[in-house]
């Protein structure tokens, strides 16, 4: 299955990366939205802290106007020193808002201003005048009122320019929204084509074994699909045909020994079991996928492969019974997923005759599993079972397949409660039976009873060679 694993794995990869570069996105734009707006918020309180550091100058000022101390006047032009590297770092912020560039120009120029009467009176020169100091208590008013002016402009252009950016990072949202939604819709399109298609393939291969039961064995060749495994399945699924084709011409070519006609009349039963076998068990694949249970019908498709490859293998009308015990197990599996626990089977194999080559015809003891399933246990919704026992007798190995189930239909002509006759309508009961006969040579070698609500079928696989 590893093509089709390829494709889903492919598909949930693009969802991821989809997911991804999404959460990625919105991430790079909450967080440059975030930066931005910290970026804003500490020009705003670097334009607050001016107006600190001014009231700490004023006071350093006045303090030293009193009591004329150096270390005052040290700290005052420390201050001042504070003030004007403030006010050069806003130079590049103010100039995104006309309003904003005017009044810091007028700040600057104020407070240039204010040094310069400042420096008269500390160090006295032809420029100072009594009434300096009241002149400089209206200056350092006009620098208050000049940087709230500053603050107010300042934070109508933070809240223009954040307003700005919210109705931006809305559109970026909605648009990696969009992109999100489409891109799943996307995802979900693939794999609604992948499942559409690994279903048509199916229909397919149902409809050339469907073909094949009503004897049409010129039915052209199933098409190749992207999947490996299906195109494995379908080539498996024409080589069979064609083997039922050319067994048929070799019959009717080929009457000269009973021998070989008896072992053609095996082949050509033998092959009909094939495509009665792929037409349920494809079945159980169509219904998993409508179910949407794909896994399991990945499971049944790679089960069903396997099957076939083996019994298509065959070139003989025998094989090993323990090749048959095999197939059986496949098979048990193949319900096991589909029925999911209202069916529980049970496999019993006594292997004394492990020292010795059983051969019995292939696809021989499946068939009555299947019977059981189709027939008895079909309605069952809880409590079904399906017991197989293999043991050895002294001139034969003994199969008994018993089920729970509702039984064959009473015959009103039977002689005897507890044997039943073979129904009409088992075609597959009839063709293990035929095949064996013919195998063996012998009439002895089926039989059903019922008894107790349990129906049970043995078979009778000598170990001799045929006579």
């Amino acid at each position: 299955m590893k093509s089709i694993r390829k494709e889903m794995t492919r598909n949930h990869l693009i969802l991821l990366l989809v997911a991804f570069i999404f959460i990625a996105s919105n991430a790079l734009v909450n967080v440059d939205s975030s930066r931005r707006y910290n970026g804003l918020l500490q020009d705003y309180q670097q334009v607050n802290g001016l107006l600190a550091v001014n009231n700490r100058r004023q006071t350093y000022f006045k303090l030293y106007s009193k009591s004329h101390d150096e270390g005052t006047l040290k700290q005052y032009y420390d201050e001042c020193g504070l003030f004007d590297s403030q006010l050069r770092g806003l130079d590049d912020k103010m100039q995104n808002d006309r309003k904003c560039k005017m009044m810091y120009r007028i700040v600057g120029q104020v407070a240039e201003y204010r040094r310069e009467m400042a420096e008269s009176y500390i160090r006295p020169d032809g420029d100072y005048y009594p009434s300096l100091m009241a002149d400089l208590d209206e200056v350092d008013l006009e620098i208050e009122r000049c940087l709230n002016q500053l603050m107010s402009q300042y934070l109508e252009y933070l809240n223009t320019a954040f307003a700005s950016h919210s109705r931006t990072l809305g559109l970026t949202n909605s648009i990696l929204i969009v992109f999100f939604m489409a891109a799943s819709l996307f995802g979900m399109v693939l794999n609604h084509q992948m499942s559409t298609s690994i279903l048509n393939s199916i229909k397919r291969l149902t409809d050339a074994a469907r073909e094949i039961m009503n004897n049409n064995l010129e039915a052209a060749d199933i098409e190749e699909t992207p999947y490996a495994e299906l195109n494995q399945v379908s080539a498996t699924f024409d080589q069979m045909k064609r083997q039922i084709r050319t067994m048929i011409t070799e019959l009717h070519e080929t009457h000269q020994m009973k021998e070989r006609l008896a072992e053609a009349k095996i082949r050509e039963l033998q092959m009909q079991m094939n495509p009665h076998f792929l037409f349920n068990t494809l079945s159980l694949v169509i219904r998993s996928i409508q179910l949407g249970e794909r896994d399991t019908s990945i499971q049944l498709v790679k089960a069903i492969s396997r099957i076939l490859r083996s019994s298509i293998e065959i070139n003989t009308v025998s094989i090993p019974l323990d090749e048959e015990i095999e197939l059986l197990q496949s098979y048990l599996y193949i319900q096991k997923l589909h029925l999911k626990g209202r069916v529980t089977f049970c496999l019993d194999v006594r292997k004394s005759f492990m020292g010795e080559d059983v051969m019995i015809p292939p696809l021989t003891i499946q068939p009555l599993v299947e019977n059981s399933i189709q027939h008895g246990l079909k309605d069952r919704v809880s409590g079904g079972k399906v017991d197989i026992l293999i043991t050895e007798k002294p001139d034969y190995i003994e199969a008994v397949v018993a089920d729970n189930g509702v039984g064959f239909p009473k015959n009103p002509d039977q002689p005897s409660l507890r044997e039943t006759p073979i129904p009409k309508t088992s075609i597959g009961l009839k063709n293990v039976e035929e095949r064996l006969r013919l195998f063996y040579r012998k009439e002895d070698v089926l039989q059903i009873e019922r008894t107790e609500g349990i129906t049970k079928i043995t078979l009778k696989l000598y170990k001799s060679d045929r006579h």
